[in-house]
Parts: C-alpha cells; sequence; structure tokens
C-alpha cells in the first residue's frame, strides 16, 4: 500500500472515531442526570438482584425449614458454609442448630440455594451489606433469622 494513501487514511479513520466519540458525548450531555440522593432516594432493584443468602421463614411456623443436610456446603466451590444440625430427641428431624456463612468469601454463585433439597434458603433483597472487619461478615443465619425452627 502506498504510503501516502496510508497516512491520510489514517488521518480519516482518527477523525471519524473522534466525531462519533464525541457524538455520544454531547448525547449524553443533555440528558437528565440518574444521581440518587442515598439515603433519602433508593433505587429499586431489578428482578434478578441476587443479595446474600437467607433462610426461608415458613410463616405457618415462623420458623426456618433447614434440616442440616449440609448439601448447600457440600456444593459451595468457595467452601464457605457450615452447618450443624441436632436432635431434640429420638423420634424427632434434625433441625439446622448453627449456619454460619462467610459472606466476604461467598460469590453468590446460588449453588447453594438451587441443591437446596428443602427450598430452605434463599437469596434476599438487601443490598446493604457493610461491615467494620471482614469478621462481620461470618455470620449465623440461625441466630440472625431469631433461633426458630420449623
Amino acid at each position: 500500500m502506498n504510503p501516502f494513501y496510508q497516512y491520510f487514511h489514517n488521518i480519516v479513520a482518527g477523525a471519524w472515531s473522534l466525531i462519533a466519540g464525541m457524538g455520544v458525548t454531547i448525547r449524553y450531555f443533555f440528558k437528565p442526570p440518574v444521581t440518587v440522593e442515598y439515603p433519602r432516594h433508593r433505587l429499586s432493584l431489578p428482578e434478578a438482584y441476587r443479595g446474600h443468602i437467607e433462610l426461608v421463614t415458613f410463616p405457618e411456623t415462623g420458623g426456618h425449614g433447614c434440616v442440616a443436610c449440609g448439601e448447600c456446603a457440600r456444593v459451595c466451590p468457595s467452601k464457605v458454609i457450615k452447618v450443624q444440625g441436632e436432635k431434640e430427641g429420638a423420634s424427632s428431624h434434625n433441625r439446622a442448630r448453627f449456619y454460619f456463612i462467610d459472606f466476604s468469601r461467598c460469590s453468590l454463585c446460588g449453588l447453594c440455594v438451587e441443591n437446596c433439597p428443602q427450598q430452605a434458603i434463599k437469596f434476599s433483597r438487601e443490598y446493604e451489606q457493610a461491615g467494620e472487619g471482614r469478621y462481620y461478615a461470618v455470620i449465623d443465619l440461625i441466630a440472625r433469622q431469631g433461633g426458630k425452627t420449623a
């Protein structure tokens, strides 16, 4: 290719790129801002939003239905879930006593929610998750719910 032709081709291509970029900038310059005055005003979350994991509360019992099978802990790729259950009597069913999860390392992949045989865990709609240190992210979901079992 001729160097003279290549030189002018590069100038035209660069000018076109500059015009296209400025067009996008000018278009957004005249649109209204989308700034939200948080915490007075909050954005609505999309339906697909997945917050941290929480136990499902059953309205008829007011408690959770986790049987501490450990399936969620086995499928977790990050290995951040620890579940311990206990039986109240010889003929009673096993119930979760502790359900620890480290949200600082959780990838929110959803495998624990999908594989729960009792449908006892779900994604929350909460998005305000701040703490003063990394140990504030290790939470016992049973204690957070109030310690009630179904």
